[in-house]
């Protein structure tokens, strides 16, 4: 891209954001599916994070929100075909959306509980000391900005050097969708960052690979 030209680097961002919205408004993310189980992400997102995991190669994912398990059972294939020992822990309060296939999956570990609730944390440092390797977590569950702040703080004390993070939805609250939510996702890393600034490393480059994504200032590692 020439830098060179700021017109053309605004129009680009102009089209980039008019796609968002229509990808986003227009629900089309709801209709994502893997293995005809509902995954309700970002087609781009899903491709960056197979690129981050095989990069990371971990031994263990945390997904906080699992709905259907659509996203919870790409990770368990993506990640297993790049590390046959991975588990993936998935936490929601609800598990009546949840897949029969998803349940069956032996590397797939479901909670049901508020992923804030002590006993996850728990759950995450006695997988961390059975399986060594670095850790990929994501959140998705409740949006509001006290929760994902809470989540955040309580993966502070399991998270490692270089263990990845990806906040999502951090695009609600006219990031660039949703205008008038309320404080969400992106107001809360923006308060863990200013506790913590020296916690993770904005990964802006994953960030900003496909034009878009539902995770801004949401790819994170930790430092």
């Amino acid at each position: 891209m020439d830098t060179n030209h700021p017109d053309r680097l605004a129009a680009t961002d102009d089209v980039a954001e008019r796609f968002h919205r229509w990808y986003y408004d227009n629900g089309v993310w709801e209709t994502v599916r893997f293995l005809g189980v509902p995954c309700l992400k970002s087609v781009m997102d899903l491709w960056n994070y197979q690129e981050i995991l095989f990069e990371l190669k971990p031994s263990l994912i945390v997904e906080f929100g699992t709905r259907h398990g659509g996203s919870a059972l790409y990770f368990s294939m993506i990640g297993q075909g790049i590390n046959p020992l991975l588990r993936v822990l998935t936490v929601d309060i609800e598990d009546h959306l949840l897949d029969p296939q998803v349940s069956r999956v032996p590397a797939i570990e479901f909670m049901k509980c508020s992923s804030t609730d002590s006993a996850v944390a728990a759950r995450i440092t006695e997988l961390r000391n059975s399986l060594p390797g670095p850790m990929f977590a994501i959140l998705d569950s409740d949006h509001r900005q006290p929760h994902v702040l809470q989540e955040m703080l309580s993966l502070r004390s399991v998270m490692r050097s270089g263990d990845y993070l990806v906040v999502e939805d951090s695009n609600i609250n006219g990031h660039p969708v949703l205008p008038g939510w309320g404080p969400g996702p992106f107001e809360a890393i923006a308060e863990y960052v200013r506790q913590f600034p020296d916690d993770y490393v904005r990964d802006e480059a994953r960030e900003c690979k496909f034009g878009f994504t539902f995770a801004p200032a949401g790819f994170l590692r930790r430092a």
